[in-house]
């Protein structure tokens, strides 16, 4: 019987309230490899059973124990902070470790990560990243983010998802989280440089408090609605429907949201960054804006694409041909690539000074830990206490 251990970076209850119920099914167990696949995690609450996966509460003390106990053939932690920090310093002779990085920032990726035997790396400006961090070369592999084409595609059925009544005109998407680095105040300045005729959806979780104030201070609040969550199955509706979706992030990863919306043909308008302008081409499947944090430049981008429904058209349809290399089942085969050769490969044995480094550095990384745990429960006391809800801040 073939175990792996993974330890996802945020408890599985969060991705069920972003609405990754559906995806939760096969992304830890590509192509069915694995006969068991459990969560070990100190953020979970209580022992169950979903999506195919045994997730069980494990505290960070005795998350090697139970690896020696158990003995799985692999371990897996996903993002470059805590979880890897977790499964590294915790590592148990004879079992390969995996850590897959998601974000392009320094700090998001832990000295830790370095004790892995492979680190995987969604697009090339986070291996860059992961290099400058000191992990090295040989170690890494390319595995970017997946999309499911059976449920991201283009649909005969156009017509407006449903909830809100939306008036005609051009409507704006912009899917992400509500914070800074998904850039959604420099889109609603934007707004107001667009005709009334033009609305903006913002779907994601987050404290809209800000933006909604910036909304109505820049005259645009009737023009801007905010959903908090919606199932990942059901985005195909709104990619669909959507004019042109318009994320302009200030960084990312990967960006999973474009390619979703790229299988489906909508029409991207995004940053001319790394990472997406790794797969995307400006004027080809996407439109690239370099000055994304101005909003006449966002505005006149959004109006071109739009309003010139040619180009709008061939943008989308070049972006659906684009997505083809994301596909779930490739990705899930060089997922299934990696893990084999992980197994074929002898883990690695931590020398004497190794060992004493990871062990302090765990030691830093938990004390880290509970006081982010510590910190994000004081805070939602707090919203509690205010009145607001601690879902959506």
């Amino acid at each position: 019987m073939k175990r792996l251990v993974v330890m996802p970076s945020e408890a599985i209850s969060e991705y069920e309230q972003a609405g990754y119920s559906s995806w939760l099914q096969n992304y830890y167990n590509p192509l069915g490899m694995f006969d068991e696949v459990l969560v070990f995690s100190p953020l979970e609450q209580e022992p169950r059973q979903a999506y195919g996966l045994k997730i069980r509460p494990v505290s960070w003390t005795r998350f090697a124990r139970t690896l020696k106990e158990l003995h799985p053939d692999i371990v897996r932690a996903y993002g470059g902070g805590w979880a890897a920090d977790l499964v590294c310093s915790s590592r148990v002779a004879g079992i390969p470790v995996v850590v897959s990085l998601h974000d392009s920032l320094d700090e998001s990726i832990s000295p830790l990560v370095a004790f892995a035997d492979r680190i995987l790396h969604v697009s090339g400006i986070v291996r860059q990243q992961a290099i400058r961090n000191g992990v090295p070369k040989g170690r890494l592999a390319y595995l970017p983010n997946r999309v499911d084409h059976s449920v991201f595609r283009p649909l005969d059925d156009r017509m407006p998802p449903s909830g809100p009544t939306f008036p005609n005109g051009h409507h704006i998407l912009h899917v992400g989280r509500q914070c800074h680095q998904k850039n959604p105040d420099t889109l609603i300045r934007a707004l107001a440089h667009l005709p009334p005729e033009y609305h903006v959806v913002f779907v994601g979780r987050g404290d809209t408090t800000q933006y909604r104030l910036l909304a109505a201070r820049e005259g645009v609040e009737a023009r801007c609605c905010w959903i908090p969550a919606v199932p990942n199955h059901e985005l195909v509706n709104w990619y669909n429907w959507c004019s042109c979706m318009c994320t302009p992030s200030r960084h990312e990863g990967f960006g999973i949201v474009f390619i979703e919306s790229a299988a489906c043909g909508a029409p991207i308008i995004t940053s001319d960054i790394a990472p997406m302008n790794e797969y995307l081409a400006h004027g080809v499947n996407a439109h690239l804006v370099p000055d994304y944090e101005s909003p006449p430049a966002l505005a006149s981008a959004i109006r071109q694409v739009c309003e010139q429904e040619a180009y709008g058209q061939a943008l989308g349809q070049a972006a659906m041909e684009m997505s083809a290399q994301f596909d779930r089942n490739r990705v899930e085969q060089q997922e299934e690539a990696i893990y084999r050769e992980a197994l074929k490969q002898p883990a690695r044995i931590l020398d004497a000074d190794e060992l004493s480094l990871a062990q302090r550095l765990g030691r830093n990384a938990l004390g880290r830990f509970f006081y982010r745990r510590l910190r994000a429960r004081t805070g939602a006391i707090i919203r509690k206490c205010m009145g607001m809800d601690a879902a959506t801040a």
